[in-house]
């Protein structure tokens, strides 16, 4: 298999909101890209945050990406993109869930299917940026012709999350930590506690340090939606998601959402290390964690098919890929 690929141009739907514009605005500062799409039904914020990220890369002395602004309903109108973004997402609510959100985003995603499909084209991947990315890449999937190892969900935030945990419990710098959270991105994330570094070296830890770490990063969502901001991580996600892309682009492993249609006959996108390869995002070998982690992502992605089957209960529908 080969790596070829080179993102040029990227559309982004839902690109006047908080994450979708915060992508748009990494990108547009990187000499990396072309063109950048911006498609979302509010017409007037689409334009003004054009102009003012056009402005922003006079700032930055980057100005090669060429930022333009796509009427929703004209998006198959458009030459097909290397990249097709969904970060078009309904409010937050303060004592909602991720599988709370799931309902009404999926709606959200099935009105604007085909608009990501002939985005996408017979070549262009996508990323899903939307909670919860992992059940609705596969929904994707289900619901079109998009080849489902061409979509991929964005799972970074739970490896940043983890290192933060590990950082505030050893008392140390964040940047001297390397840690990597697979699985499912919610309860059902696995830590690789068996990869877990410092400064480049194995850390072993007490299983009481294990045990508070681990609390500590599993109750981010909980913390934040106590705070009601009203809103989802509207700085951590777009850096993480332009570096996701430039991750894959520079064939370098990052943890996503990836097709695991053939393992385990769990049918469903799951957070593993991932790389393009022909065309197609899929998993490195495995050979990074150990045999209960192992088990537990197995678990992860037999959890995340049951919730994608309940979620196609939920829209009734019998159309695209069964």
């Amino acid at each position: 298999m080969t790596q070829a690929w080179s993102p040029r141009r990227i559309a982004i739907l839902g690109a006047s909101g908080l994450t979708g514009a915060g992508l748009a605005h990494q990108l547009s500062l990187s000499d990396a890209y072309d063109e950048i799409l911006l498609l979302d039904l509010k017409d007037n914020i689409l334009q003004a945050h054009a102009i003012d990220m056009r402005e922003a890369q006079i700032v930055a002395g980057r100005t090669r990406a060429r930022l333009v602004v796509v009427p929703l309903d004209r998006a198959a109108e458009q030459e097909a993109v290397d990249l097709v973004v969904f970060a078009a997402s309904l409010p937050e609510t303060p004592d909602g869930s991720r599988e709370a959100f799931l309902e009404g985003n999926l709606g959200v995603l099935r009105a604007v299917q085909p608009a990501i499909s002939a985005l996408a084209g017979e070549s262009g991947l996508v990323m899903i940026l939307t909670n919860p990315a992992d059940v609705l890449a596969t929904c994707l999937a289900h619901m079109s012709d998009i080849e489902p190892a061409r979509i991929f969900g964005y799972c970074l935030n739970d490896s940043v999350r983890f290192t933060a945990a590990v950082a505030r419990e050893l008392k140390v710098d964040p940047t001297r930590i390397d840690a990597l959270v697979v699985g499912e991105h919610g309860d059902g994330q696995v830590p690789v506690w068996s990869a877990l570094r410092l400064d480049g070296a194995p850390l072993a830890l007490t299983s009481e340090q294990r045990s508070r770490i681990d609390t500590d990063a599993r109750g981010w969502f909980r913390r934040w939606s106590e705070l009601r901001p009203g809103r989802s991580s509207g700085w951590t996600t777009p850096l993480g998601s332009a570096r996701t892309i430039a991750g894959l682009a520079a064939d370098e492993p990052m943890p996503v959402a990836v097709w695991r249609g053939d393992d385990a006959g769990s049918d469903s996108h799951t957070t593993l290390l991932a790389v393009v390869r022909d065309g197609v995002v899929v998993p490195t070998t495995l050979d990074y964690v150990n045999d209960a982690e192992r088990s537990a992502v197995d678990d992860a992605s037999t959890a995340l098919a049951d919730k994608v089957r309940r979620a196609r209960e939920l829209t009734r529908s019998g159309a695209g890929r069964d």
